[in-house]
């Protein structure tokens, strides 16, 4: 097989998606993931798992979501692609989340922000800060999301001018040190 042949069958999967036609959209991810994995190209492959993922989470498929997301964790961690596992680990909080396990995902969400904070990808670790922050609203937990919200806001590099302001307000300083 060749690697275009992959990409189209991948893209296809993204068209589909946007679609909202989740189901051959996720067919599609599968069908991608296994002629990467053919090729030995193990970062497409463990994208293509993931998005089969996000393809079951929409469709409210959680058994199917969770195979894919843990095939994707494993294809990430076994090429030492933080930030990729990163993102996976975020998607499974959204997926629990989704199951109506907040604990789980809270967990799933702190630890996706270490692996992207490692990785260096600031934008991702702030957006999945946000994404604790709107959980620990959902559970009622008015100073944890602010909390949350406070530290992703901190990370953003080139604030807009409502998080700017956002800034100002919570006391926010500009770039936390990471360590």
């Amino acid at each position: 097989m060749n690697m275009n042949k992959s990409r189209s069958i991948s893209n296809e999967g993204i068209k589909l998606y946007r679609e909202e036609r989740y189901e051959e959209a996720a067919a599609k991810f599968a069908e991608a993931q296994a002629l990467f994995a053919s090729e030995n190209n193990v970062k497409e492959m463990a994208e293509a798992a993931n998005n089969r993922g996000v393809c079951w989470r929409q469709a409210a498929n959680w058994s199917e979501a969770h195979i894919a997301f843990k095939e994707a964790r494993d294809a990430f961690h076994s090429i030492d692609d933080l930030a990729g596992e990163g993102q996976v680990v975020g998607n499974l909080g959204a997926l629990v989340a989704s199951e109506e396990q907040p604990q789980q995902a809270a967990k799933y969400y702190e630890e996706a922000i270490e692996l992207l904070e490692a990785a260096g990808e600031q934008d991702l670790a702030q957006a999945t800060y946000a994404a604790l922050s709107r959980l620990r609203l959902k559970e009622g937990n008015w100073l944890g999301a602010i909390n949350a919200y406070e530290t992703g806001l901190s990370q953003v590099e080139r604030p807009g001018m409502f998080q700017r302001a956002l800034r100002r307000v919570l006391g926010v300083p500009r770039k936390m040190s990471g360590g």
